[in-house]
């Protein structure tokens, strides 16, 4: 069985943890080294079955504890050539492996497939996972689109973890500057909850069981109004999965 848990999502750090049996792959780790252990701990997730680190793009809140985390655990880096030189990992982690969009590599018992996403970083990505029970996970975070690449990587994945940053208007309304308005709405930006919940639409296969929201603002998004965007675009094919927006302070667990 392949298990998900996000163990914070937000401006202020983002990690994901993918575990099938006895082993587990992080998907960033934005908190630092002793706080991503901590958190793993309180969601039952030794670190020490930790296999590798991956890293969808530079920023901080998804950057900041990987060095220290991967040197303590020993345990090598994984990112796209971009990433890989913007986040100046060599010579500072044990080992670094770089990804290739478009290609899958296995990590133990799961395939991790990757896609290119839309973000102001240097290569930024997304993914998929896969266990052996043949169930997937499709990750798209700090994207400011939506591409027919993403939507053929994503396809019949039993569960989405997606981008649901900010509802429109209270971005518009709130007190952000123009300037960091036009960079959130913007293409290489992220992606609105009416955004996610199109999305979702044509994600929405017979195998989808779940959908978690990821990266709300804390200024201009609301968990209600995250939840009820993706709740609604699914109500309206008649769906039964289930949604739910992570957190930034506490874990939330997608069973696949």
């Amino acid at each position: 069985m392949l298990r998900a848990t996000v163990l914070g999502s937000g401006s202020a750090g983002n990690a994901l943890a993918i575990s099938s049996g006895e082993e587990t792959v992080l998907l960033d780790c934005g908190f630092s080294a002793r706080e991503t252990d901590r958190r793993l701990g309180c969601a039952g997730i030794d670190p020490s079955t930790v296999r590798a680190v991956l890293v969808s793009h530079e920023h901080s809140d998804h950057l900041r504890g990987v060095r220290v985390f991967a040197s303590c655990h020993r345990i090598p880096v994984y990112a796209s050539r971009g990433t890989r030189v913007a986040s100046d990992l060599d010579g500072r982690v044990p080992e670094v492996r770089v990804l290739v969009p478009g290609e899958t590599v296995s990590i133990g018992s799961i395939a991790v497939a990757t896609f290119r996403t839309s973000h102001d970083a240097a290569e930024p990505l997304g993914f998929r996972f896969t266990g052996r029970c043949g169930r997937s996970l499709g990750v798209l975070t700090d994207s400011g689109l939506v591409t027919d690449e993403m939507l053929e990587a994503l396809a019949g994945c039993a569960a989405l973890a997606i981008e649901s940053n900010h509802d429109e208007e209270m971005l518009e309304r709130g007190p952000y500057p123009w300037f960091l308005k036009r960079r959130i709405r913007s293409a290489e930006g992220h992606l609105s909850n009416a955004a996610a919940a199109g999305l979702v639409t044509t994600l929405a296969t017979d195998r989808l069981a779940s959908v978690v929201g990821l990266h709300l603002s804390s200024t201009n998004n609301t968990a209600h109004l995250a939840t009820t965007a993706l709740v609604g675009a699914l109500a309206r094919l008649g769906h039964p999965a289930r949604v739910e927006a992570a957190r930034q302070e506490s874990p939330c667990v997608l069973q696949l």
